[in-house]
Parts: structure tokens; C-alpha cells; sequence
């Protein structure tokens, strides 16, 4: 009798399981069919009842369920902003179950990736449309969907600089920094979101030094760098500091740009152009050397041009001629640097702006329409 009364509830015990089992069958049945509604249904059954809540396979299919009810036409609004987590939340508790080498477990990394292209994709939706808050949002759960990913946090950071919440922009920086993504651009918008909020000169020379640490042959942090330099009056220090960067890698093209830049700011013309024509030789696509060479040979013919303007009648028939005559010399000498750095650069609208203005002093008319045609004049 005994024997027979354990049989009886082991019978009782294998229906509610099979029951139960059933229900997550016939959610995935319902799924396969496209009949998401009565998946959802069967499903969020099926993981709270105490015989199923720790299936692997009950929790991978309400992930796999609300996941297509989120990107599905029919039913996408049945669906609220939080199923992003509820997705989220069952992967994570299949990997929990089933370990990292489960049935079900290996199929969650093509799930979550397709996961973080459907909340990416809102974010980007979000973002066209500068519903900045929205957009952040996104992007913070494609982040945490994929902790790795430099996307979602780069884009984070551009739409609240478009908020224009610098210091949240700041803070997503910092989290692409934390995780490696160490490059210029990343110290170059961060340093210039410190600067637009007046951050601390110790905090931002700090940023700097980090920046060149992980990108020593960066122009614009080293630039940013000496410029704090000069302002304190330290412009001999900065120099040197050039100096035996040059001696440790003297075939360093942008290290003689810099400190070209930093001699022409402190007023001398002949060393900057020295080493400007060094950074040019070193590397032939040196936009920065080519750039500034061409400067100093406009701000020279401008200064003639400006001394002939100021003269009386008399005097510019005595000085006129040669002070313009001058001023076109200096003008023919800026040209090759500007061409040069337009071809380095060819959309820089600063450089394409001088060569008009060269071309047409130089009275090269179709010169000087090609190029108010590029800047869309």
C-alpha cells in the first residue's frame, strides 16, 4: 500500500511538471508561429511558477519573446521602456543557471548583440530628432547591454554636449578613458568641455598630460599644452621641453611644427620658419608647418600693403609702388604653402578663405573663383 500511495504522487508530481513544461513548450511553439501575445503570456506563467522559475530554457525565451515583441510592428506596443531590462534581466539569469558553457548560455551573446543594435538604433532615432534626454537614455542601456562598447558612450557624450550639459559630456569622457578608449579626439573634446566650463587650469594641464602620455605626436594637445605655458610666462620652459622631445625623436615632423608655433609666438620669425620648413621636410603632408608658413608670408605682405595704405598722396608716389611691389612678393611666397596645405587638408575652409584672398591679389581671377566655389560662395 505504501509502495503504491509513492507512485501515486510521483504521478501527481510528474503531471504538474509536465504541465508546467508545457506551458514553456507552448510559448515557444506560440513564437515560432508569430503568436508573440500568447507567448508572452504562456511565459510570464511559466518562470514564477516554483517547477519552472529556474529553467534556463523558460528564461531564455522570455528574453527571446520580448525581445521580438520590442522591434515587431504588431506588437511592439504592448511593450513598455522597461522591457530593455526585463530582456536584459533574463539572459543575465540564464548565464546565472546555466553557467557559460549551456545549451542556452551560447546563444545569448548573438541575442544581447542584437539587443544593443535595436536600443542603439532608438538612441540614434532619439538623437536625430535632439530629444537629447530620450537619446541618453538609450544610449546608457546599449552601454549596459554592452559594457565594453566606445559607441554608445561617444554618442552619450554628443548628445549632451548638444543639451549643452558639459559636465555630464565630461563624465561620459572619462568612462571612454576608463575602459581604454584613450584617443585624441576624446582628450580633445574633454579638454575643450573643461575649458568651456572654466574647470581648474591644474585640472586641465592634468588632462593634457594624460592626452600627450597616450598620444605624444598629438599638434593639438601639445599646442593647448604651451599655450598654458606662455600664458604663465613660461615660454622658455616650453621651449626647452620641445627641445629634448626633438633630441629623443628627432625625425618627429610634428614636434618641430609645435615648436615653429611656439617661436612665432614668441616673436621669433626666423626660428619658427626654420622649423616648420624642417617639419615639412620630415613629413610632405604636414598641414600645421604648411599652414603657418603661409600665414607668416601674408602677415608680411599685409604689413606692406597696410604701410601703403596710411600713406599721404605725395608719399605713395615716392614708396607706393615698391611698398606694393613688396607686399606681392610676400604674397607669391605665401601661395605654394597654402596650396600645400590644401592638399593636405582639403576641406580646412581657413586655408581654401587665404587662397582666395591670395589669388585674388595676386589677380589670378579663375584661381579665385574655383576657390569661392569650393567655400560655396
Amino acid at each position: 500500500m505504501k509502495k503504491v500511495l509513492l507512485t501515486v504522487l510521483a504521478a501527481a508530481s510528474l503531471q504538474v511538471a509536465t504541465a508546467q513544461n508545457s506551458a514553456v513548450n507552448s510559448a515557444v511553439l506560440n513564437h515560432k508561429n508569430g503568436l508573440l501575445d500568447k507567448a508572452q503570456a504562456d511565459i510570464d506563467k511559466a518562470i514564477v511558477h516554483k517547477k519552472t522559475s529556474e529553467s534556463p530554457k523558460a528564461w531564455f525565451y522570455r528574453g527571446v519573446i520580448y525581445q521580438d515583441m520590442m522591434s515587431s510592428p504588431i506588437y511592439s506596443k504592448q511593450v513598455s521602456d522597461e522591457t530593455t531590462n526585463l530582456v536584459l534581466e533574463a539572459f543575465n539569469k540564464v548565464k546565472q543557471l546555466e553557467g557559460n558553457n549551456g545549451e542556452y548560455t551560447k546563444q545569448v551573446p548573438e541575442r544581447l548583440d542584437l539587443l544593443y543594435g535595436q536600443v542603439l538604433n532608438q538612441a540614434v532615432a532619439f538623437h536625430n530628432e535632439q530629444k537629447w534626454d530620450e537619446a541618453i537614455t538609450k544610449y546608457e542601456m546599449a552601454s549596459k547591454i554592452n559594457p565594453t562598447d566606445t559607441t554608445s558612450l561617444m554618442y552619450s557624450a554628443y548628445a549632451a554636449t548638444g543639451k549643452e550639459d558639459y559636465k555630464s559630456a565630461i563624465k561620459y569622457y572619462d568612462q571612454l578613458l576608463a575602459i581604454g578608449h584613450k584617443t585624441e579626439a576624446v582628450y580633445k573634446a574633454k579638454i575643450q568641455l573643461m575649458q568651456a566650463t572654466e574647470a581648474k587650469e591644474e585640472d586641465i594641464l592634468k588632462a593634457l598630460a594624460e592626452g600627450l602620455a597616450a598620444n605624444p605626436n598629438s599638434v593639438y594637445l601639445m599646442q593647448e599644452e604651451l599655450k598654458y605655458f606662455l600664458a604663465a610666462g613660461k615660454g622658455d620652459e616650453a621651449t626647452e621641453k620641445l627641445e629634448k622631445a626633438i633630441a629623443a625623436d628627432p625625425n618627429n615632423a610634428s614636434l618641430y611644427a609645435v615648436l615653429g608655433n611656439v617661436q612665432e609666438r614668441k616673436k621669433d620669425l626666423e626660428g619658427a620658419a626654420k622649423n616648420y620648413k624642417k617639419a615639412v621636410e620630415l613629413d610632405p603632408n604636414n598641414f600645421d608647418a604648411y599652414y603657418n608658413l603661409g600665414v607668416m608670408e601674408y602677415n608680411k605682405a599685409s604689413e606692406f600693403v597696410n604701410k601703403a595704405a596710411k600713406l599721404d598722396y605725395a608719399a605713395y608716389q615716392k614708396q607706393g609702388k615698391s611698398l606694393e611691389a613688396q607686399a606681392k612678393k610676400h604674397f607669391e611666397a605665401s601661395l605654394p604653402y597654402f596650396e600645400s596645405a590644401h592638399k593636405a587638408q582639403p576641406d580646412d575652409v581657413s586655408t581654401m578663405q587665404n587662397l582666395f584672398r591670395v589669388y585674388t591679389r595676386l589677380n589670378r581671377k579663375a584661381d579665385a573663383e574655383r576657390m569661392s566655389k569650393m567655400l560655396g560662395n
